[in-house]
């Protein structure tokens, strides 16, 4: 797959530190595990896809922040906790704007962050409140974090449109434990970021390059490259 991040955004740098490749018999040395708990129990089912998320987050919010440069994330409906802190802990002053199911913004922490709730009217309508509430300044670039798991039969809708809104450019991030070719699809018309999408434990890495066992859920990186006046601005 092509590297669509250009010398702008640079290596994956961010997301892929303290890594180090493991030495295993009869594969390339570039082969990593992924996995830092070593003689730790083993958590819930539920507990460990929670971490595993949380850590995919934490690797896209990382080389978001510090490759690409992107100082306003918003998290689209995302069940995994800790979002903001992960940004504010590397940009005190960066805007996480966190769009949730009408009713469930009192259930969300909160500091630091601002709060869209939906009002049925489904993700073009939400598109429309987001862009109109200036909680983000699409001349910039804009992160979406659009993370929960979505199937075959049900792709994230409202892509398109987040697309065209982006004209400073921006990034999406999706997350399905649909097949490959339907998580490719569902970044349409976003451009995916190297190494396109990977099993959600091990991204950013290629899943040939690892050792570990996955998830069976795909994750990845799309990117809207700016236009207009948020081009001058672009990194």
């Amino acid at each position: 797959m092509t590297d669509v991040r250009g010398p702008e955004a640079g290596p994956l740098a961010a997301a892929s530190r303290q890594r180090p490749p493991a030495q295993v018999p009869g594969r390339r040395s570039r082969v990593v595990s992924l996995d830092p708990r070593g003689a730790e129990p083993p958590a819930s089912r539920q507990g460990e896809a929670t971490r595993l998320h949380q850590a995919f987050l934490g690797r896209v919010i990382d080389y978001l922040r510090v490759d690409a440069g992107v100082r306003q994330f918003v998290d689209w409906g995302c069940p995994v906790p800790g979002t903001a802190e992960r940004v504010h802990a590397g940009d005190p002053g960066a805007t996480v704007v966190h769009l949730v199911p009408h009713g469930a913004a009192g259930m969300l922490p909160t500091a630091g962050a601002a709060v869209l709730s939906g009002d049925g009217s489904g993700p073009d309508g939400l598109l429309r409140r987001l862009g109109a509430s200036g909680l983000v300044d699409f001349d910039e670039p804009v992160a979406v974090l659009m993370t929960r798991p979505f199937t075959a039969d049900d792709p994230p809708g409202g892509v398109a449109d987040l697309h065209a809104l982006m004209r400073g450019g921006g990034y999406l991030a999706l997350a399905s434990p649909a097949p490959r070719a339907v998580v490719e699809r569902a970044f349409t018309p976003f451009r995916p970021v190297e190494p396109g999408v990977a099993d959600l434990r091990w991204w950013p890495y290629p899943d040939e390059d690892v050792s570990d066992r996955g998830t069976g859920t795909l994750a990845g990186l799309g990117r809207a490259p700016g236009s207009g006046r948020g081009d001058r601005r672009w990194r």
